[in-house]
C-alpha cells in the first residue's frame, strides 16, 4: 500500500488544495473545474481503496484490517461529501470546503499506510 500511486494521490490533492485556496483567497465560488478535480481525485481514491482491498484479500500478513478497510471508506468518502457541501454552500465558503477535502486526502492516504504498515495503533 505504500509506493507511487500513494504518492501520486497525495501530490494531486495538495495541488488542488492549493488552487482550491487560492480560489477562496480571490472571494471566488466553486466553480464546475473544481468540482471535476474533486470527480478526478475520486476516481484515484476509488482504484486505492479496489487496490487495497485486492491486496489485503492476497496478504496473510497480520494487521487492523478492519481499521484498514474504514480509513480506506473514509478516503472513499470525502470528496463526495465536500462536492454536497459545496453545492449546497454557492460563496467562498463552499470552496473552502473543497480545500479542506483536498488537505485531509493526503492525510487519510497515509493512515492508511501507517495501518498497512502495522504502524500506530
Amino acid at each position: 500500500m505504500t509506493g507511487i500511486y500513494a504518492t501520486v494521490i497525495t501530490v494531486v490533492a495538495l495541488l488542488f488544495a492549493g488552487w482550491a485556496l487560492i480560489s477562496a483567497a480571490m472571494n471566488r465560488r466553486p466553480t464546475l473545474l473544481l468540482f471535476a478535480a474533486a470527480v478526478l481525485l475520486e476516481l484515484l481514491l476509488l482504484v486505492f481503496a479496489v487496490g487495497g482491498i485486492v491486496q489485503m484479500a492476497g496478504s496473510s500478513r497480520q494487521f487492523a484490517r478492519a481499521e484498514f478497510v474504514g480509513y480506506l471508506l473514509g478516503c472513499l468518502a470525502i470528496p463526495p461529501l465536500a462536492f454536497y457541501w459545496a453545492r449546497g454552500e454557492r460563496s467562498r465558503s463552499g470552496t473552502l470546503v473543497i480545500a479542506l477535502a483536498f488537505l485531509i486526502t493526503p492525510v487519510m492516504v497515509l493512515r492508511v499506510q501507517q495501518v498497512w504498515a502495522g504502524i500506530g495503533g
